[in-house]
């Protein structure tokens, strides 16, 4: 308590000396963020979690974004097109200069996407290029060539994999670039001034962006991302003004955040979802009967309205939201009306247990982390299944503990992965529901370092996700994709608890900022103006 309490002292005194100086005009304006913890680097190639992501898609920018309805849109490119199944074409701006004043060349572009592609060039994203064939620069022109269709690749540059930098600035700092010291050269509206770690990353407002509209028109000068781990406190420093917002907001304070006259709290559809993963390579899990009569135990209505409630809606038969519906979003509608998928039903659920090779019960284990709510689904399944004669044991631990489970980091003596169950998510890195499926389903993800929690492995869903991801048509890519969902809710490796909204709070005198479904790639602090 007294931790914490000095913390806040410490938050709000800082915070009496940013608003002094927004005040004046000769300062101008400090806009400050919270961020949950601390960020991996400055480097666009690493950006690939919650908190890195806001402060990185501030200082870099990419030939193309997204706009608030998953449209790809222009940005450091004039126009973009798709000329053949295979072709990608990029007419790029020639007016675009880095934050030093210096001129983005085709150079840069061409060893940004080249340094993304490399498993070598110390990103996160060289996965996200096999389909690549080439790439190649005629004049402002930027080419893509892939090796075969894909329906999901277009997205590819929206993301972090597609932020161009500067390429004379990351040769020189190869040693230090994106870190504390060696910062970061790009074209966004915020250049790099300082990280201090555990405790703030500051940016500036960039003097020389090429967009002069957007530049004139952005009121912020410094960007200040405060680093603050500990829930309640980040909360109070979001009531008492100490930081103006937050997209990292603990689910169990969003009723107290939204009545707050102070804040205005904004609620969307994300890309996420939370799952209980069966490990279908383990007995008593390996027994599709088994994951069908738990599926009918959990009564998910129910436990979506007493204790999800404002975090997210009830999760269906699908592993994806209304967020990733896309084009065909009717038909998943009525895929839904039409599928009984796993309805709360105990008759049901026993009936399944009975046709086990497990009629009588057994004990089984579940992975779970210290998020309050994970814990919350984990009691929640543990209680349902004391109906069918299941016993469950919590195991409880870190959220880094987790995710080395999770994919697939901590084995048994038979080299499976080692659990029963594990309650666990995903979040779609674009917004195409290949973003989940590929993740959770593929059989190349089942093993070792793999994201497929339940080590599925069906060949027939393989085939149906390798194929819906070649097709460009929508109403065949709906075909594929709805027998691969009729197979995998048949098999039953996972079930839906919740899909998660995302909530972001902002200070009521400004407005302009909130998270979007793309927020982790689009979460643009330029557009901050002041309410009146």
């Amino acid at each position: 308590m007294k931790k914490t309490f000095c913390l806040f002292c410490a938050l709000v005194l800082a915070a009496g000396s940013v608003f002094a100086g927004g005040n004046q005009a000769k300062k101008g304006l400090t806009f400050t963020v919270a961020l949950s913890e601390d960020i991996r680097a400055v480097d666009p190639g690493v950006a690939w979690n919650y908190v890195t992501n806001q402060v990185v898609n501030q200082i870099t920018e990419g030939l193309v974004t997204l706009d608030a309805n998953n449209n790809i849109v222009p940005e450091l490119a004039k126009s973009w097109r798709q000329s053949d199944p295979l072709t990608y074409v990029y007419d790029v701006r020639d007016d675009v200069v880095f934050s030093d004043g210096s001129k983005m060349t085709m150079d840069d572009v061409l060893f940004s996407f080249n340094r993304s592609k490399d498993p070598d060039g110390g990103t996160y994203f060289s996965d996200f290029f096999t389909d690549v064939d080439s790439f190649s620069v005629d004049g402002w022109q930027f080419v893509i060539k892939l090796k075969r269709p894909s329906a999901v690749f277009k997205y590819v540059p929206t993301i972090a994999a597609g932020r161009v930098i500067s390429r004379a600035y990351f040769e020189k700092h190869q040693d230090d670039f994106g870190t504390a010291s060696g910062g970061i050269l790009a074209t966004g509206p915020f250049v790099y001034r300082s990280w201090t770690s555990g405790q703030e990353v500051i940016l500036a407002k960039n003097a020389n962006y090429w967009n002069r509209e957007k530049r004139a028109a952005n009121i912020i000068d410094t960007l200040v991302f405060k680093i603050i781990p500990e829930d309640t406190t980040r909360v109070i420093a979001l009531q008492t003004g100490a930081v103006d917002f937050c997209v990292n907001l603990p689910q169990d304070m969003l009723d107290q955040i939204s009545s707050d006259r102070n804040l205005n709290l904004t609620t969307v559809d994300t890309y996420s979802l939370n799952y209980v993963a069966f490990n279908t390579l383990r007995a008593p899990m390996n027994d599709a009967n088994v994951r069908r009569a738990i599926a009918h135990a959990l009564d998910l209505s129910t436990f979506q309205r007493t204790i999800i409630r404002n975090a997210g809606s009830r999760g269906t038969v699908l592993p994806f939201g209304r967020a990733l519906y896309g084009e065909n979003a009717a038909k998943w509608e009525q895929y839904l009306g039409k599928t009984a998928g796993y309805n709360f039903d105990l008759s049901r659920a026993k009936q399944y247990l009975a046709r086990s090779n497990y009629p009588g019960g057994f004990t089984c284990d579940i992975i779970v982390n210290e998020n309050s709510l994970s814990n919350q689904r984990a009691l929640f399944l543990q209680e349902s299944l004391k109906a069918l004669n299941i016993n469950v044991q919590i195991r409880r631990m870190s959220g880094d503990e987790q995710d080395t489970y999770q994919m697939g980091g901590a084995l048994d003596s038979d080299g499976r992965r080692d659990y029963d169950m594990l309650i666990g998510g995903w979040e779609a890195d674009y917004p195409d529901l290949n973003g989940n499926i590929e993740i959770m389903y593929i059989s190349d993800q089942a093993g070792e370092n793999g994201y497929n929690a339940a080590a599925y492995m069906n060949p027939r869903v393989d085939s149906l996700i390798e194929s819906q991801r070649r097709e460009i048509d929508p109403a065949k890519r709906f075909e594929l994709q709805s027998q691969m969902m009729d197979i995998v809710a048949e098999d039953a490796p996972y079930v839906i608890f919740d899909y998660t909204y995302r909530h972001s709070a902002l200070n009521r005198k400004y407005t302009g900022v909130a998270a979007s479904p793309a927020w982790l790639w689009v979460l643009p602090f330029q557009n901050v103006r002041l309410a009146n």
